[in-house]
């Protein structure tokens, strides 16, 4: 009924899942499929790899730092995927797509929906849950966990144009949320053992997953939050890019509309600096 697909590098840790998955899947058919994957490939390439060789209706990309909580989880999850028109399953999203490059984790936490133990950056554990006590409808997904049918991924499967390891998770969601629907589900609990690694790659998959999608999925925009986030990729960008005819252009192209005077003055002023001082943010 689940076909399990991991890319994996990491044995220890792949054997550690595979042994809590016994024990905890319960009572379904099931397989794992890793995919050995020292770098060698991107992660788009190694899901699209192991879907390949899968052999049931139901297919769950799992990272290989986890832990599951819940008993019986896997008639849980099947049971969420044949609902009718499901998309992507997952225990981790957001229910807003800013204009703005942005991961799938936005700033005010009205839209964001989590459930997973975690570990901070000092490595110790915690219990973090926002919105997370019913079923909900988001759009983007958190990659740590992605449950589909086949159908869905069939119709959609990862795009390699996303290379290496960020990116893929909301490029993914985010497509398949234009035809099916997508749900945080609070009735699986995962331990999750690292914190991400927003790193510039991070950040340039970010904004090629925009120019892929677009930003066409809320028909009500959050314009403080949509500021916000715009001023705040700005400082990022500029981080690891100097100012040029090309690369102002390619912020232009994510400014938001509508936005309040006060924000756009203080857009203006930005760019009036950057422009004078074409370096003054970046760090090569």
């Amino acid at each position: 009924m689940l076909s399990i697909i991991i890319s994996t590098y990491k044995s220890d840790l792949f054997q550690q899942l595979s042994q809590n998955i016994a024990e905890t899947i319960g009572s379904i058919d099931y397989e794992i499929i890793p995919i050995n994957n020292p770098g060698i490939m991107g992660i788009c390439e190694a899901y699209n790899l192991g879907a390949g060789k899968a052999n049931f209706s139901n297919f769950l990309f799992l990272h290989e730092d986890v832990k599951f909580h819940t008993e019986n989880w896997g008639l849980i999850l099947t049971n969420h995927l044949s609902e009718k028109e499901a998309g992507v399953i997952g225990v981790a999203g957001s229910s807003y797509v800013p204009k703005t490059p942005s991961g799938w984790h936005l700033p005010d936490n009205k839209y964001n929906y989590l459930n997973i133990i975690q570990r901070d950056a000092v490595g110790k554990t915690i219990h973090e849950q926002i919105n997370h006590t019913k079923k909900s409808l988001i759009f983007a997904v958190d990659g740590v966990f992605l449950a589909v049918t086949k159908k869905v991924f069939e119709e959609f499967k990862f795009n390699t144009s996303l290379k290496g390891f960020h990116g893929y998770d909301s490029d993914f969601s985010l497509r398949i949320s234009k035809k099916y629907t997508n749900y945080f589900v609070p009735d699986i609990l995962l331990e999750h053992f690292s914190i991400g690694n927003p790193d510039k790659i991070w950040f340039n998959n970010n904004i090629l997953v925009r120019k892929f999608v677009g930003n066409n999925y809320n028909s009500d925009k959050d314009i403080q939050l949509e500021g916000n986030l715009y001023m705040k990729f700005l400082y990022q960008f500029y981080t690891y890019y100097p100012a040029n005819i090309k690369n102002i252009f390619l912020v232009l192209r994510f400014l938001p509309f509508n936005l309040s005077k006060k924000k756009y003055s203080e857009i203006l002023k930005f760019f009036k600096i950057i422009i004078r001082y074409p370096k003054a943010f970046y760090k090569a």
